[in-house]
Order: structure tokens, then C-alpha cells, then sequence
């Protein structure tokens, strides 16, 4: 897990930092160690270790459902949990580094060049090929896979900008 290293006094980036008081403002932004980036938000849901969530310019995090990847017009930006939020509370989420969680649906083999894309409303990673037109993502980097479990397939990557094409519908 990364250790802060900008100066948020008492920013705790471990995946025990859910807490139901407000201890920043949402959409605070920490930097930690290897290369990482995270926002603080409030869940609007219970989020596992390794889910993608929807973020929405004020740091309120959601459920990622794929129809907002093909009209971006509510301004929302993506992070990954590293550890149970549950809902109502504030935590950190990663939006770039290494060693990161992420959660899959299947197997995904470190090192794939098929690419990843999203599971329709799971906040989940799939192979690419299996994704809707749009629903790809770049910037993942699958550095380890486990063998899928039943959809709580969560394993390590390198985030160095995730983002999706943008799909005008």
C-alpha cells in the first residue's frame, strides 16, 4: 500500500482509511509513493478493494456504470478502491500508480496486449475484445493476475492515466 508523501497532514492512503466524519475536503488530491495519485470522496455506495468507481467534480464517488462513459457530461473522472469504503463514508481512491488493485471480472494475464475494457455496470475490468464500442480503457497495465473467483478477481496494475475513449452517441 503507498505512504503519503504530500503534505495532507494525517491523509491515512492504507485500505483501512474509510471514516464516516469528513477529515478533508472532498476532492482533495495526495500524492504517495510509487508514482501514486488519489482523491478523497464520500461513496455513494459500498465499494470492495479494487473497484472502479465514478467520481463527480464535487468528490462524490459512484457506482461506474458504462452509460456515462459515452456522453461525459456530468465531468465524472475515474478511481480505483484500495480497500473497503462503505457507503455515506469519505476515503482515499487511487487514480494513478503502481501496484494498485484492480477488480476483474475473468482472468486478465499480466502483461496482456489485448487491452482492458469495463463490464457493463460492474465497476469491474474485462478483457477488451469483450467490451461494448467505447467501453475501453487505456492506461491499465495488468502487472499480475490470479485466476478468476467469481467476479471478486481483484489483482495489481500500473494506472498512468486511465481514461476511455470519448464516444459521442
Amino acid at each position: 500500500m503507498a505512504t503519503q508523501t504530500s503534505s495532507l497532514i494525517g491523509a491515512n492512503l492504507s485500505s483501512a482509511s474509510s471514516d464516516a466524519t469528513a477529515l478533508f475536503a472532498l476532492g482533495s488530491v495526495a500524492t504517495g509513493t510509487g508514482g501514486s495519485r488519489w482523491e478523497y470522496v464520500q461513496a455513494t455506495s459500498t465499494f470492495i478493494t479494487g473497484e472502479i468507481v465514478l467520481i463527480n467534480p464535487y468528490g462524490t464517488a459512484k457506482t461506474m456504470i458504462t452509460s456515462k462513459l459515452t456522453a461525459n457530461t456530468d465531468g465524472y473522472d475515474f478511481g480505483f478502491c484500495q480497500g473497503l469504503i462503505n457507503q455515506g463514508e469519505h476515503g482515499w481512491v487511487a487514480k494513478q500508480g503502481r501496484n494498485l488493485y484492480v477488480l476483474c471480472s475473468g482472468t486478465i494475464t499480466a502483461g496482456t496486449d489485448q487491452g482492458v475494457g469495463f463490464g457493463a455496470n460492474s465497476g469491474r475490468l474485462i478483457l477488451a475484445p469483450g467490451a461494448a464500442v467505447g467501453h475501453t480503457m487505456f492506461g491499465v497495465v495488468i502487472t499480475s493476475s490470479t485466476p478468476d473467483t467469481g467476479n471478486q478477481n481483484a489483482t495489481q496494475a500500473t494506472l498512468t492515466w486511465p481514461r476511455v475513449p470519448f464516444v459521442n452517441m
